[in-house]
């Protein structure tokens, strides 16, 4: 069988590499299609009609003869080879460098003595030159790309960014866009094919990649009122501008743009969320807690800390959750963590310590020595997990259709699930977004940065303001009877309130009720109701700073005005995508066209999130439009293209072969089931077989979506939905 797949995957590619699609390449430079034609292409390839595809579990493995025909109908063939030179295009012509901070004092060779996830996240291509493309090894020596503290990159022109910056920060008022177009006034609109589980997730992916820091203390900006606000109609708003950077980091040259600003966690896929973006809060998460206070001692084997008896994380005197990051926290983002400082910890008993004096700890090593190798590698191992995760179930359960999910696998594993055949052999004779397909981005000489220095992005931020996931409120459903109960408001599980509202019910509670709870839908009117007036900490003990009483929504808006940002349209335009000519193009919602137009004089003047959640420019079934979708396609194969971790060191001799293993067969289900194994019958029923014996048959195969019993309507909400 796996021979005659592979022939029959060989013909397809043959088939998908004719003149005809080289020719109408995007990236190609044999490329003679006008902009007209290109819009033209664009439109007509969005996947009109594509019949329905079962997600929930889906495998190029188990379903060879299902991929192949996916993959070699034409009508997929032209989405999708649209939609990979589009990518490919941003690849080459989207990525731009706003500087990397010089090697001052870094020894690299003692850093990476041993390959691992460093704590700043800094000499990653120490050494690593060989791995690079030919075009890429110039960028070799730049030691701090990705680091903690390095800026923020770019997805739009030095020229875009700065016109961006002409624009009134004022206008329209953000408070008005926000009240007008965004507040939810208690009129959630559901998604129902999703949980709340996937809402947390989100955040705490975010939490690894992204954050500007605390806001500055000497600088803020005044809003003024606006009568159709409800709380601030009869007063302004204060906020506080963006940290800026300090002299030293400023004085690096910043290729033209008048615009940048620093990350302060590391831009790399690490689980930095969990661990830290430094050694002192790597240190404390490693310690041994008593009473809220640390006791200065690591703990053995190279576990984290983790209330293992409660589920639940270790908090400090001051009322801190002790792991990596603990900003804008809430009750959603202590269950990921929990999750997976518990994986971390089983990672190390289950797949690491049976290696010991085999593959790990070999030779003459101290007992500490051994202890930080163990912790090194299950950081890596559980960090790719992640990622992978992300990859292959997150993504695919809010963007559901055919090809996405084809794509996302391929991303990931490439081919070889079904083929079966050498990656890199099959990489070294294609080109093009065609190799992406084939050979995917993860493993052995898949490493690229395409003659950038990596980095996350200003504009990729800006795409992941998903504020509408989060519900008003969530039904408590029971762990142990799975009876629905009362209604919590979210806003009582955040900041200072998380940790008292997460000892009430449970963390098992707690879980099922995200797992079986909907999230609201990337729309307009859809931002939390309690968002529009509330006070944000930045962290959730007594001596928390930075507070400041906001509107979430005007916040967004003003966040991307002031940081360059460009408006919808010329978004649109900076990422190769049509501009969209009116509102009424625009969304087919005759309210929300009234709306817009009631803000905004002309539609070349709206801003980006407001774009993005009222476009009905979406393929079928995508959770959110194709303006933030093809930021995404971007960013989310350079955060796994440009990262040797996920590339030459994806590799059994630094992973292990069961610690590859366990990345590449562990499901978020499998997660949730081995440190909640009463949630089993979530995912799984018995059935009785012909022979009148019991078997478990799997049911929920992706943990995004709604656990059983609510489960049961979700296929009917699929099949009678285009989109969320």
């Amino acid at each position: 069988m796996k021979k005659k797949s592979a022939i029959l995957m060989l013909l397809v590619l043959a088939a998908c590499s004719t003149n005809e699609n080289r020719e109408r390449s995007l990236s190609s430079s044999s490329d003679s299609r006008s902009e007209s034609q290109a819009e033209q292409d664009y439109w007509e390839k969005r996947g009109k009609g594509w019949s329905k595809f079962e997600y929930d579990g889906y495998t190029g493995k188990k379903n060879k003869l299902k991929f192949i025909g996916a993959v070699a109908s034409k009508k997929n063939r032209d989405f999708s080879f649209e939609a990979s030179d589009r990518r490919q295009k941003l690849l080459d012509e989207n990525l731009f460098d706003t500087g990397v901070s010089p090697n001052t004092e870094l020894d690299c060779g003692k850093v990476m003595k041993r390959v691992h996830r460093t704590a700043y996240g800094e000499c990653y291509f120490h050494g690593n030159e060989k791995d690079l493309t030919d075009r890429d090894k110039k960028l070799a020596n730049q030691l701090r790309a990705g680091a903690v503290h390095e800026r923020f990159g770019r997805n739009t022109k030095a020229s875009e960014s700065n016109e961006a910056l002409k624009n009134d920060l004022m206008k329209p008022n953000p408070l008005e866009v926000s009240q007008k177009l965004l507040a939810r006034n208690g009129n959630q609109v559901d998604a129902p094919v999703i949980n709340v589980l996937a809402t947390a997730w989100l955040q705490a992916m975010n939490h690894d990649w992204f954050t500007h820091g605390k806001n500055s203390k000497t600088k803020s900006y005044d809003i003024s009122a606006h009568k159709s606000h409800p709380h601030y109609g009869d007063k302004g708003m204060k906020i506080p501008a963006t940290q800026s950077e300090g002299e030293n980091e400023a004085a690096l040259e910043k290729h033209g743009y008048d615009y940048v600003s620093r990350n302060r966690v590391t831009h790399w896929w690490d689980a930095s969320q969990i661990y830290g973006s430094d050694p002192e809060t790597i240190r404390k998460v490693r310690s041994v807690w008593r009473n809220g206070k640390n006791t200065g001692r690591l703990i053995p084997e190279g576990k984290i800390a983790v209330d293992v008896a409660n589920r639940k994380l270790r908090y400090d005197s001051r009322g801190l959750p002790v792991t990596g990051f603990h900003d804008n926290w809430w009750t959603g983002l202590e269950l990921i963590h929990v999750l997976f400082h518990l994986e971390h910890n089983s990672i190390v008993d289950r797949v690491l310590k049976p290696q010991i004096g085999k593959k790990i700890c070999v030779g003459k090593v101290s007992k500490s020595e051994c202890d930080e190798e163990l912790f090194e590698k299950a950081r890596m191992i559980n960090s790719a997990l992640m990622a992978k995760i992300h990859t292959v179930e997150w993504t695919p359960a809010l963007l559901d259709n055919e090809m996405l999910h084809i794509g996302m696998r391929s991303n990931w594993f490439g081919m070889r699930e079904v083929t079966g055949l050498s990656i890199p052999t099959l990489r070294a004779k294609v080109d093009g977004g065609v190799k992406h397909l084939i050979s995917g981005l993860v493993g052995k000489k898949t490493l690229d940065l395409y003659s950038v220095p990596f980095t996350l992005t200003e504009e990729f931020v800006a795409v992941y303001r998903m504020h509408p996931l989060v519900p008003d409120s969530v039904t408590i459903r029971d762990a142990k009877t799975n009876k629905a109960g009362d209604k919590v408001s979210t806003k009582e599980m955040i900041f200072r309130q998380a940790q008292g509202t997460m000892a009430k019910y449970g963390s098992a509670t707690w879980l099922n009720s995200f797992g079986t709870s909907f999230p609201g839908a990337m729309t307009l009117n859809n931002y939390p109701t309690w968002m529009s007036k509330f006070v944000a900490e930045r962290n959730t003990g007594k001596a928390h700073t930075d507070s400041v009483e906001m509107d979430m929504g005007a916040v967004d808006i003003f966040r991307d005005r002031e940081r360059g940002i460009p408006k919808y349209n010329d978004f649109r335009e900076a990422i190769h995508l049509p501009r969209i000519e009116s509102f009424e193009e625009l969304t087919p919602n005759k309210e929300h066209q009234k709306k817009l137009a009631e803000v905004y004089d002309d539609i070349d003047d709206m801003d980006l999130l407001v774009g993005t959640l009222a476009e009905a420019d979406r393929y079928p079934g995508y959770a959110f439009g194709n303006t933030p979708f093809y930021i995404f396609a971007l960013m989310a194969s350079r955060r796994l293209m440009a990262d040797p971790f996920f590339s030459d060191y994806f590799t059994k001799d630094y992973y292990t072969k069961p610690g590859i293993n366990h990345v590449n067969k562990t499901t978020m289900s499998d997660v949730i089931i081995r440190h909640f194994p009463e949630f089993k019958n979530r995912f799984y029923t018995q059935k009785t077989t012909s022979l009148g014996r019991k078997k478990d048959e799997e049911v929920v195969k992706n943990a995004f979506r709604p656990w059983l019993p609510v489960y049961k309507d979700v296929k009917k909400a699929i099949q009678g939905m285009d989109s969320l």
